[in-house]
């Protein structure tokens, strides 16, 4: 069976691969573990410029925890320590990507009017809103056979895998595909397969307490780490594509206007109501739980409009 994947798709596994049997050979560098928690809690940057850093943190935490040479007698013991040290970290950069891209989904492009209206507000309005809040979302079946795929490939390309374990894996040929056509209108739809990716990551991520040493097995490892690594793959194809598109929101005279536009009422509107809001909370001498969520939405209204 052949399966169309993209260029931009087999360069992201590629890289990977490359990179994970340099750690192997070379040795794994220093995490600083306090480098990526600034970057999960920092407030002053814009909701792009954050969500790049969190994906270069993600995408060194996974490939320096799990780029383990299960051919060396000690390296289960080691692998164990690395992962349990940085999983808790993986999974809360993952789930704040998530959110960020909630935002940018349901909030800013609908702003910008490249968007429908979220789940949400259509499920308030609606007779019967479970049938909205219900509603699951999920990567193409085409999607799916690309990860397997790449899942695939990357077995024989790394050199922690055990090649003999590929006879439980169905080779495909692959169909390269050019650089695809991408519009602005398709932003939406891509910041939904990242969080389709992100959400099966995430489960490939188990709390630290699931940490065992049996999933550094060589049957375990060589089912779980290839996936691991063929879904940070495909998000961060799918990030090369979204940083395309928003450059092209930057150079649309309309939207740009639009953004700027959107600065102005966020400030004097939001603005407006948050100092009514602090007002009725000193008036009964402390500021709540709702007032601190309120002043931090209104903080991420503020760095999203400067994309």
């Amino acid at each position: 069976m052949r399966v169309g994947i993209e260029k931009r798709y087999i360069d992201s596994y590629r890289n990977i691969a490359k990179e994970v049997n340099n750690i192997v050979k070379r040795g794994k560098k220093a995490l600083k573990k306090e480098a990526y928690r600034k970057a999960l809690l920092s407030t002053n940057i814009s909701v792009e410029n954050k969500k790049k850093k969190l994906a270069k943190a993600l995408h060194e935490l996974i490939l320096h925890s799990f780029s383990v040479d299960m051919r060396k007698a000690k390296s289960s013991k080691k692998a164990l320590q690395s992962v349990k040290g940085h999983i808790a970290l993986i999974r809360e950069i993952i789930q704040k990507i998530k959110s960020l891209n909630n935002y940018l989904e349901e909030s800013f492009l609908a702003e910008l009017g490249i968007a429908g209206k979220p789940l949400v507000l259509k499920a308030l309005k609606a007779k019967k809103p479970e049938r909205f809040l219900e509603s699951k979302r999920g990567l193409p079946r085409d999607y799916i056979i690309k990860i397997e795929h790449t899942v695939y490939k990357l077995m024989q390309e790394i050199v922690i895998f055990d090649e003999k374990l590929l006879k439980g894996y169905a080779g495909k040929e692959a169909r390269i595909i050019g650089e695809e056509k991408l519009e602005i209108k398709d932003l939406e739809s891509l910041l939904k397969t990242e969080s389709e990716l992100l959400d099966f990551l995430e489960a490939k991520m188990p709390p630290q307490p699931k940490i065992k040493a049996k999933l550094f097995s060589r049957k375990i490892f060589n089912k779980w780490v290839p996936m691991v690594f063929a879904l940070l793959a495909g998000f961060e194809a799918e990030c090369k594509k979204e940083a395309l598109l928003f450059s092209k929101i930057k150079k649309n005279t309309r939207l740009r206007n639009k953004i700027e536009d959107k600065i102005k009422h966020i400030v004097d509107e939001k603005g407006k109501v948050l100092k009514i809001k602090e007002q009725r909370a000193l008036s009964m001498k402390s500021f709540g739980k709702i007032g601190d969520e309120y002043r931090k939405v209104f903080h991420e209204y503020i760095n999203a409009a400067r994309l």
